[in-house]
């Protein structure tokens, strides 16, 4: 691993003769190319052009592998022969994956030391990315959890080009992926605040107020400019919370919108406190939690904001024992139901929709198709009553005809040492379930945290011809056969207690996407807590996370071919 001072001379050396004659912002990437958490800037998780199918499955093989203490999380990010990731144990490495060498690796954690001394406070987040970094021609980009860092490097050397503050409240984070697009990088910023009342005693909750940024970058300057900066909730009041947290922001280029998802808030003013019993329109104009926001990417105005719930407040203070009142504003506390993710844009042209919509997944187990021309509901379906917080956490996978989901801890009603965890589907159309199945039907209670990647041809490749294979166009797909596509959903591992599943293997789930049938499972060396990519014949994705004490162990970046 090369030291911080041996990257910026190299950096410096390299960058100053050839930076300026690199691509100006368009990536060069191949179409097939896995370029985000998302895959794409629409951030639908889909792969049409993956050569994986069902009847060469068998075929999967291990290729390469990397281990590294704590694991790795972050959706690896591929172009070319390398894949870009993020480690736990605080490294940004390139990898031909294709020879298993390491091309460089980046301490991000001496970065961030090096940046400031953290206060006793900041300790809860670590000095790491966990972001999927975006490729800006011969730039990366990535985010940092300690001190909300964006930072630019040059791809080909891992020399830092230049870091900038997102948001300056001492315990925001960046935990959201970027997305880059025609020469502008967007993010939003969470926070550590939420859980700092149960974690430090006396703490005084709340004043974090989430943001969503669009930067340029220039290769002249070697410098990010911010073009503009929209928070989430108004600033001088007792509002406090709605961070911009998971996924990454998708893009609507007739429309040249971008999207993105809120969360909860930690605090409110009391003469609102009457918002926690009626709608979301009880809140005053600007108060966007728990809401999908549609930005004008020229201007940074809002397009339009769809708040979905009713007022929502939770942080640490309202699980503590017994309720810490004066920092849990709200009574009974709120159900913890942020949008842990921005929505996946579907367009009408390849869907045979009426209207370009987004679709998106809550933690209250909810599914949401919104208009994305003004952001009306198209369709909202329930998946599992009666469920709080875990829901619909971490992102959804979908293709131009159905929505693929899990829901991590299952139906609601159930007990906690049940195996309640599920995969299911619904048509983009109309919410309609299509199918849905149990993560384990052995019952051995185990879970699926994080979202599902989507492979196989679309309607178009198939000559317009629905999911059993008929409908208006006879003329021959060019992709393969319909029942080929497949679903990769992530198997977490067990949870037999509180934080028990981090000892236990996960898997990787293969599942027919027409039916919800498990094709193949392949069992893994530990938790499984990542994002799986997938580009031509590779299959990629970490195994591993880092969470308080809750695991010490490793984890290995998974390179399969067929």
């Amino acid at each position: 691993m090369l030291s911080i001072s041996d990257l910026f001379t190299l950096g410096l050396l390299v960058v100053l003769g050839t930076l300026a004659e690199a691509d100006a912002g368009a990536s060069s990437s191949s179409p097939s190319a896995w370029t985000g958490w998302g895959g794409n800037c629409l951030n639908n998780r889909w792969q049409p052009e993956s050569a994986l199918t069902i009847s060469n499955i068998d075929t999967l093989t291990l290729k390469c592998s990397k281990t590294y203490p704590f694991g790795v999380s972050a959706t690896p990010v591929i172009e070319g022969n390398i894949v870009y990731y993020p480690t736990w144990d605080g490294e940004m490495v390139a990898l031909d994956y294709t020879t298993c060498q390491v091309k460089w690796s980046f301490n991000v954690t001496q970065l961030i030391v090096d940046y400031a001394p953290p206060n006793s406070y900041q300790v809860l987040a670590y000095p790491v990315s966990r972001t999927s970094p975006q490729i800006d021609g011969n730039i990366i980009h990535f985010g940092t959890q300690r001190f909300a860092l964006v930072v630019a490097m040059d791809k080909r050397t891992g020399a830092v080009l230049d870091t900038y503050q997102v948001n300056p409240h001492p315990l925001a984070v960046i935990t959201q992926s970027p997305t880059f697009h025609n020469g502008i990088l967007f993010v939003g910023t969470g926070s550590y605040e939420e859980p700092a009342p149960l974690r430090f005693p006396g703490y005084k909750c709340c004043t974090f107020i989430g943001n969503f940024v669009a930067l340029t970058f220039s290769r002249q300057t070697r410098k990010f400019r911010l073009k503009w900066d929209l928070p989430t909730l108004p600033s001088g009041t007792a509002w406090s919370g709605a961070g911009v947290w998971g996924s990454q922001p998708s893009i609507d280029e007739k429309r040249n919108q971008v999207f993105f998802g809120t969360g909860n808030v930690y605090s409110f003013p009391q003469e609102f406190a009457h918002c926690a019993n009626e709608t979301s329109e009880c809140m005053p104009r600007g108060v966007n939690q728990e809401a999908i926001i549609a930005v004008n990417i020229a201007s940074g105005k809002e397009n339009w904001v769809r708040r979905i719930t009713k007022m929502d407040a939770w942080n640490g203070a309202c699980v503590a024992t017994p309720i810490d009142k004066e920092n849990c504003a709200q009574d009974p506390p709120g159900t913890d139901g942020d949008f842990g993710m921005a929505p996946g844009f579907v367009s009408a042209k390849t869907s045979g929709l009426k209207e370009d919509i987004v679709v998106v997944g809550q933690k209250n187990a909810n599914l949401y198709a919104l208009s994305a021309e003004k952001g009306e509901m198209v369709w909202q379906v329930n998946t599992s009553p009666d469920l709080q917080g875990g829901g619909i956490s971490w992102g959804l996978a979908v293709d131009d005809e159905a929505v693929y989901y899990n829901l991590p801890y299952g139906l609601g009603g159930f007990g906690f040492n049940e195996s309640t965890a599920f995969y299911g589907a619904v048509g983009v159309k109309d919410g309609k379930k299509l199918w849905e199945k149990r993560v384990d039907e052995s019952g051995t209670n185990s879970i699926a945290l994080t979202a599902p990647t989507v492979l196989g041809c679309g309607r178009q490749e198939r000559g317009g011809r629905g999911r059993n294979g008929s409908g208006k166009g006879e003329g021959k797909g060019k992709g393969r056969e319909d029942d080929d596509g497949l679903v990769l959903f992530p198997r977490t591992g067990v949870m037999d207690e509180q934080g028990a599943y981090f000892y236990s293997q996960g898997a990787l789930v293969f599942v027919e996407k027409r039916t919800g049938r498990v094709v193949k499972e392949l069992a893994l060396d530990t938790n499984f807590n990542g994002g799986i990519a997938v580009q031509g014949r590779y299959v990629m994705f970490g195994t591993g996370y880092r969470n308080g004490q809750n695991y010490l162990g490793n984890g290995t970046l998974h390179v399969y071919r067929v």
